[in-house]
């Protein structure tokens, strides 16, 4: 457990929950339209951060969401050399498709994000640094419908190093803070 873990996680966690406590009205004014929550941290503690998440939002209200595993999954249902295939024929619109949106990884995930918000949750995601070089962020799952629309909010865990005014998602690509709540 790193050093900036214990001095910053109370704070952080605090803001979050204060952040959660707003009507959904409230954060589409602040979020410009938008109804999530990107929780930045540090890149290091990722793991840290997800279990205090874990213990501190309650599975009754909230629903997680791994990426890793997701992206694990989508593979594996759609089997392994069918998706090398694809990824040979289409590059990373694998990911994420204008052209051919469906059976995309970003319409595989889309649909775990549907079922927790149908499950009278909010969806949270984590290890999120697996979608780096997708071809998609965080933006485009905001300003995904069903989110823009959904009736609970949306917590993005998002490692990234923070100066002043600027987030670089794992320290490399820059944020956009458009359609959320920014907790840092």
């Amino acid at each position: 457990m790193s050093s900036t873990f214990q001095i910053d996680h109370n704070r952080l966690f605090a803001n979050l929950e204060n952040a959660l406590k707003n009507d959904l009205a409230s954060i589409q004014v602040e979020a410009n339209g938008g109804r999530s929550n990107l929780f930045v941290y540090p890149c290091d503690d990722d793991d840290e951060y997800i279990a205090e998440g874990k213990s501190r939002l309650s599975k009754d209200q909230y629903g997680f969401i791994d990426i890793r595993e997701t992206f694990s999954e989508y593979v594996s249902e759609i089997g392994e050399d069918n998706f090398k295939e694809m990824e040979a024929n289409f590059g990373k619109e694998v990911y994420r498709s204008e052209n051919a949106p469906e059976g995309t990884f970003f319409a595989y995930l889309m649909e775990r994000i549907s079922n927790v918000l149908e499950s009278d949750k909010s969806p949270v995601l984590v290890h999120t640094g697996a979608l780096y070089d997708m071809e998609f962020s965080n933006i485009h799952i905001m300003e995904d419908p069903r989110v823009l629309h959904a009736k609970h909010p949306l917590i993005v865990f998002y490692p990234a190093t923070v100066d002043g005014n600027v987030i670089k998602f794992l320290g490399r690509q820059t944020a956009s803070h458009y359609r959320c709540i920014v907790i840092k």
